[in-house]
C-alpha cells in the first residue's frame, strides 16, 4: 500500500490538474480580481467567534475510542505498516506552497502558447500551470499578476518561482516582486483520544505557550529543528513551520509518545466534529487563520 506521502507525491508529479481543497493551506486567496472567484465558505466566519462551545460538544454522542490500541514509540519505524499508522492517527500532509504576487499583469493566452509544460485550460481553471519536471514542482500563474508554486519542500517551491520569473522575463515581462508569503500549516494528525492541555503545559512548560482566552489549543515548539504544534484538546494536531515532509515526520514521531502521557479520556462525536457553522468545522476554521497568521499573533500572544 501506498502511504499518504507517496500518493501526494504522485499527485503532484502526474495530475494534469492539481485542483485545490478548501482546507488545503489558503490555495483559494490567489484568486486574482480579474477572474471571478469561487465562493469562499470560510472566509465568511472570520471576525466571528473563534471557538466552538466545548463544553457543550462534549455532551454530544457517545465517547469514540479506537480498534485497537497503538505503540507511539517508534511508530513510523516499521515501513509496512507506514499506510496503516498514517491511517489510524489520520496524518494528513499538506504540500508546501509559496506565493508571490507582482506589479504587472500576464496574459495567459500568450503564456500559454510560448512557455514550455505550461498548460492553459480557461474553462477549468483562470491561470497558466507550469510544471517543472527536474524539481518536481508546480507553478499557477494568474492575470493579476500572482504566481503561486506548489512542490514537496519549502525551497523547491521558492526556486521554482524564481525559474518561472526568469522565464517570463525573457517574454519582457518585468515581475516588480510586491509581497511574498507561504503556507505554514503543513500536515495534520488525530490522536485516538483527548488531551489534558493543563498537564501537558505543566510538564513542558519552556516549549509551551498557551492563552485560552485568545485560542482553544496550545502551542508546542520541538527543542532541535524548529517545527512547531497548535495542539487541540479534542486530540487534533497541526504541524507548522516545517521545510520538508521527512523533518514533519520525524517531529510528529518525537511528539507522539509525549501527547500518550497526557491522554484523558475519548472524546464524543460532537468533539471530534466540532461544527463552527454549517459544515465549517473548527479544523478547517483555524487552519486558515494560521495560515493568514504571518506574524505568529495566535500562536504566541
Amino acid at each position: 500500500k501506498l502511504s499518504y506521502l507517496n500518493k501526494l507525491f504522485d499527485k503532484l508529479v502526474l495530475g494534469e490538474s492539481c485542483e485545490s481543497n478548501s482546507g488545503d493551506s489558503g490555495i483559494e486567496q490567489i484568486k486574482t480580481d480579474t477572474i471571478a472567484p469561487e465562493k469562499d465558505y470560510i472566509q465568511k466566519f472570520i471576525g466571528k467567534p473563534t471557538d466552538i462551545c466545548w463544553e457543550e460538544a462534549s455532551k454530544k454522542g457517545d465517547p469514540v475510542g479506537p480498534d485497537s490500541e497503538i505503540d507511539f514509540k517508534d511508530i513510523f519505524d516499521n515501513l509496512s505498516k507506514l499506510s496503516e499508522v498514517e491511517k489510524k492517527i489520520h496524518l494528513l500532509y499538506r504540500p508546501f506552497i509559496c506565493v508571490m504576487d507582482f506589479s504587472c499583469r500576464f496574459n495567459l493566452y500568450e503564456l500559454g502558447i510560448l512557455m514550455p509544460d505550461s498548460r492553459f485550460d480557461p474553462a477549468s481553471h483562470p491561470s497558466v500551470s507550469v510544471r517543472l519536471h527536474n524539481s518536481f514542482a508546480q507553478v499557477k500563474i494568474y492575470a493579476g499578476g500572482k504566481m503561486v508554486a506548489t512542490a514537496l519542500t519549502a525551497d523547491v517551491a521558492r526556486s521554482a518561482l524564481f525559474k518561472v520569473i526568469r522565464m517570463v522575463q525573457e517574454m519582457d515581462y518585468k515581475p516588480d516582486i510586491k509581497t511574498f508569503s507561504k503556507n505554514i500549516v503543513h500536515a495534520s494528525f488525530c490522536m485516538p483520544f483527548k488531551l489534558d492541555l493543563n498537564l501537558m503545559a505543566q510538564k513542558y512548560e519552556e516549549q509551551v505557550t498557551s492563552n485560552p482566552k485568545r485560542r482553544p489549543f496550545i502551542t508546542y515548539t520541538t527543542e532541535n529543528v524548529g517545527v512547531r504544534f497548535a495542539i487541540f484538546p479534542t486530540g487534533y494536531v497541526l504541524v507548522l513551520h516545517s521545510s520538508c515532509h521527512s523533518e514533519t515526520r520525524s517531529a510528529i514521531a518525537a511528539l507522539l509518545p509525549i501527547l500518550a502521557k497526557v491522554r484523558n479520556g475519548y472524546p464524543k462525536a460532537g468533539e471530534l466534529q466540532g461544527s463552527q457553522e454549517g459544515d465549517v468545522t473548527y479544523k478547517l476554521l483555524w487552519e486558515k487563520k494560521l495560515d493568514e497568521d504571518k506574524e505568529g499573533l495566535l500562536l504566541y500572544s
